[in-house]
């Protein structure tokens, strides 16, 4: 969202999965997919469709099982992701972060004034795996066909090392 002054610095350079974590509403759904080629070339992008009914919550963060409601992760790749290939991802969470966040908010924010900080679901999330199910498919190709322009470059897109490339739609 939009902020007037400097950005508080608990909330700067938080992950799209943090952000999802301390977000009192989710009135979206989000599909995660990151590829993989055999160069380790990765690349991630997320599309996200507004829902009629909006969630509130009165207790954040979300359990992992209501995660799983808002949030999907698709990993494509020649193996399953390991550690490494994770950490790369934007679904991974500082839980040191997130707690940090949540209490500023609730001592700053008039609308998480009434806010429940469950540390005990926080402490159920990994700081190693994304914080929804991984869906694993195998492919040896990650450049999508439908994806591609008639005069564009087939090359492969994204980083060798590092987070990502990510993007948003939606």
């Amino acid at each position: 969202g939009n902020w007037i002054g400097d950005v508080p610095r608990v909330m700067k350079g938080l992950s799209m999965a943090e952000k999802m974590m301390i977000s009192r509403v989710h009135h979206n759904r989000c599909i995660v997919r990151v590829a993989k080629s055999g160069q380790h070339r990765m690349k991630g992008n997320a599309i996200c469709w507004s829902v009629p009914m909006p969630k509130i919550y009165k207790a954040l963060p979300p359990t992992p099982e209501e995660m799983n409601e808002v949030l999907a992760f698709v990993y494509l790749g020649p193996e399953k992701p390991t550690e490494d290939d994770y950490k790369r991802t934007p679904l991974l969470v500082r839980k040191n972060k997130v707690k940090a966040a949540l209490e500023w908010l609730k001592l700053n924010h008039d609308q998480y004034h009434d806010l429940t900080i469950a540390y005990d679901v926080l402490d159920r999330y990994s700081e190693n795996t994304p914080i929804v199910v991984t869906d694993y498919r195998h492919s040896d190709n990650p450049i999508q066909p439908e994806a591609t322009a008639v005069t564009g470059d087939e090359s492969e897109e994204g980083t060798d090392t590092g987070p990502c490339t990510f993007q948003v739609h939606g």
